[in-house]
């Protein structure tokens, strides 16, 4: 029995060492983000800040926000709350029947806060004749018009006969929709539908400098499955890169990549990727093969989308209670989440394609009792006037803050 009883602690001592390794090797950078163990969360009031919310119903459900600098106007895509927390892919939600199909466009006009302070809100109309599931987009001038290039997740329907198909089982039909602005009518006409294999599970996108090409941040490997969710620890997604004119789509990395979530192109012309399960930014470079990894910045906290600045910083939507996050999304009316916004700025603006090892991270704002700031997943900053608009996807609100002068 003796014998037995050393091979059976020996089997328990090689159990546990096994996983202590695949642990230490695997799962404990993952675990200490997500859980953010030894992670300070400082109040809104350790910063120069003052900030409000705006309440309104198009303001609710903004999952990625985008400022246009010269037209002084903030465009958000928007849906109720109750809808996020019902149809969304990307976090395994697939209840068609809390679709609001009410999604859209909601603009703000930043400079002109109106006697309402709601700075003129409104929608624009769409030309298009399908529902939208909006996620993330990108804005892009194309001639004398803007050009919007917007992720739809669409419910999955068989091709042939065009029935209904069970998401659960094939995932959402996402494509890329592409819009034109027609400022004068103020509304939104379609281009092209944008469909491929490649957009396996889209999270964002950044257009090129040309207009025509764009990186698509997918991130998952697959539309559904069973260990689908183990993604945000374990890592997984792609990267897949488009054209506009031909609607051909390519992944251009499978290796590498850990829940890559918000994606910009800076004024740099690189492409800044970050990735949730990793906690860094990872730089890449346009070739003629596709696009090269040349950096990794890492941010050491969980985040959402980034947003670039008129001065060219890299804006990051920072989720430093991941927990609470979770659990305001899931009660987005009577919960909100600790949430903060770092700066990731390029320390020489004319070394323009080395993006090498000259960055500086900075935390701009931080509010750890989610007093003001809404459970956040894109901020952007409007450099002339020092002011930082915040939305959420799970948010029934927006919040702007003005930067206090010195004195």
């Amino acid at each position: 029995m003796k014998p037995r009883g050393n091979l059976r602690s020996l089997f328990w001592a090689t159990a546990v060492l096994i996983t202590g390794i695949a642990y230490r090797i695997y799962l404990h950078d993952a675990f200490s983000l997500i859980f953010g163990f030894g992670r300070v969360i400082q109040p809104i009031g350790d910063f120069p800040w003052d900030c409000k919310r705006i309440h309104h119903p198009l303001l609710e459900g903004c999952e990625d926000i985008w400022l246009d600098y010269n037209n002084r106007k903030l465009y958000g895509a928007c849906t109720s709350v109750t809808s996020r927390t019902g149809w969304n892919p990307g976090g395994n939600l697939y209840n068609l029947s809390a679709r609001s199909r009410t999604d859209h466009i909601s603009v703000l006009n930043i400079d002109e806060p109106g006697p309402d302070g709601l700075y003129g809100l409104h929608q624009l109309k769409i030309d298009y004749a399908g529902d939208l599931d909006l996620h993330g987009f990108d804005v892009h001038q194309v001639g004398d018009r803007q050009r919007f290039w917007l992720i739809n997740h669409r419910p999955p329907v068989d091709p042939a006969t065009g029935e209904p198909l069970d998401p659960t089982k094939v995932g959402a039909n996402s494509t890329i929709e592409i819009f034109d602005l027609d400022a004068p009518s103020n509304t939104l006409v379609h281009v092209k539908t944008i469909a491929s294999e490649a957009l396996v599970s889209p999270n964002n996108l950044a257009v090129d400098r040309d207009g025509l090409g764009f990186l698509v941040a997918n991130d998952h490997n697959t539309k559904v499955g069973m260990f689908r969710d183990l993604g945000m620890i374990f890592g997984d997604g792609s990267l897949a890169y488009c054209r506009s004119d031909t609607g051909k789509c390519n992944l251009v990395a499978t290796e590498g990549c850990s829940f890559p979530n918000g994606v910009v192109r800076g004024r740099d012309g690189l492409f800044y990727v970050f990735h949730s399960s990793a906690g860094v930014i990872t730089v890449h470079k346009s070739t003629e093969n596709g696009i090269i990894e040349i950096e990794k910045i890492p941010l050491h906290v969980p985040a959402d989308n980034l947003s670039v600045d008129k001065e060219g910083n890299i804006v990051v939507a920072a989720i430093p209670h991941p927990y609470g996050f979770m659990r305001a999304a899931d009660d987005p009316y009577n919960r909100v989440a600790a949430a903060g916004v770092l700066m990731v700025r390029k320390q020489d603006q004319r070394n323009d394609q080395s993006g090498r090892g000259n960055y500086e991270v900075i935390k701009v704002i931080e509010d750890r009792d989610a007093e003001f700031l809404p459970t956040s997943t894109v901020a952007v900053h409007d450099s002339q006037t020092h002011r930082l608009f915040l939305a959420g996807g799970f948010s029934p609100f927006l919040s702007i803050c003005q930067r206090r002068t010195e004195r």
